[in-house]
C-alpha cells in the first residue's frame, strides 16, 4: 500500500470514528453512564450521544431538564410548547424521561394561574354542565387533589338565587314541615345557615296569617284574645301582633 493511499485512509478513520462515536445510543455503547451521576432511562437511552454533547465536551454536560429542554438549547432536546400550560421550568414535577405525554402526575405547586386558565374543558376538565352558576375560582370551593367532594362552598361567587341550588335535588331544599313560602330564600336566611332564622320576611310568605300562627309553627292567638274567626291580618298587620 502506498504512502498517499496509507494516509487517505487514516485521515478517513479519524473523520468517521468521532462521527461514529457521538452518533451512537447510549443501548449500543459500552460506556456506564450512571457512573457520571446521571444515569440514562426511557427516551434518553436512544439517544445519540451527539443530542446531549453537541459539542464534545462531556464534562461540562449539565442535568437538569430545563438546562436542555428550553428553546435556545445547543442539544436537540424539545423544549415546551408554545401551547404549554404556564408552570415551572421542572419538567420533572410532572413527566418522566419516558416521554412529556402521557403525564406522569400533575404537580399543581408547579403551575402558575388560576384553575381557570387550564381546566376549561379544553385544556383540561372544566365546569360541568350542571354546575351552580358561579363567578367563583375553582379553589374557593375545590381542592387540587379532586374536584369532589367540595371541601368548602363560598357562596359570595354565586350568581343566582339560592333556590337554583337548594332545591333538593343539587343542594338541600326545603324541608317538608317548611312554611308555604316563595323559593327566595335568602330573604330570610343567610348562606352560614339555615336556622335559626334571621329574619322573617312576611312578603313571601304563602296563605293567610294562621296557616303558621297557630301556636305551633309560630305564636298563635294568646288565651285572652277575643273570640273571632277573622283572619289576623283583619286587625294586626306583620311588624307586632300590638
Amino acid at each position: 500500500m502506498s504512502v498517499s493511499r496509507g494516509c487517505f485512509l487514516l485521515l478517513a478513520v479519524m473523520i468517521v470514528l468521532p462521527a461514529l462515536t457521538y452518533g451512537q445510543s447510549a443501548l449500543r455503547s459500552d460506556f456506564d453512564h450512571s457512573s457520571t451521576g446521571f444515569e440514562l432511562e426511557g427516551a434518553h437511552l436512544i439517544a445519540s450521544c451527539g443530542d446531549c454533547h453537541s459539542r464534545g465536551e462531556f464534562s461540562t454536560a449539565r442535568q437538569t431538564c430545563d438546562s436542555c429542554h428550553v428553546d435556545g438549547s445547543d442539544t436537540t432536546a424539545t423544549p415546551k410548547p408554545a401551547r404549554h400550560i404556564i408552570a415551572t421550568d421542572n419538567c420533572a414535577s410532572c413527566h418522566n424521561s419516558r416521554g412529556c405525554i402521557p403525564l406522569q402526575r400533575m404537580d399543581h405547586n408547579a403551575v402558575f394561574g388560576a384553575c381557570v386558565s387550564c381546566h376549561d374543558n379544553q385544556t383540561a376538565p372544566g365546569k360541568p354542565v350542571d354546575h351552580p352558576p358561579t363567578s367563583n375560582q375553582c379553589e374557593s370551593c375545590h381542592l387540587t387533589v379532586a374536584f369532589q367532594p367540595v371541601v368548602r362552598f363560598d357562596h359570595t361567587g354565586i350568581t343566582s338565587n339560592c333556590a337554583s341550588c337548594h332545591n333538593g335535588t343539587v343542594a338541600s331544599g326545603k324541608p317538608v314541615n317548611h312554611l308555604p313560602t316563595t323559593n327566595i330564600c335568602e330573604d330570610c336566611h343567610s348562606t352560614d345557615f339555615w336556622a335559626p332564622v334571621l329574619r322573617f320576611e312576611h312578603s313571601q310568605a304563602i296563605g293567610n296569617c294562621s296557616s303558621c300562627h297557630n301556636g305551633v309553627q309560630a305564636t298563635g292567638k294568646d288565651p285572652d284574645h277575643v273570640q273571632t274567626s277573622a283572619e289576623c291580618d283583619t286587625c294586626h298587620n306583620t311588624v307586632s301582633f300590638q
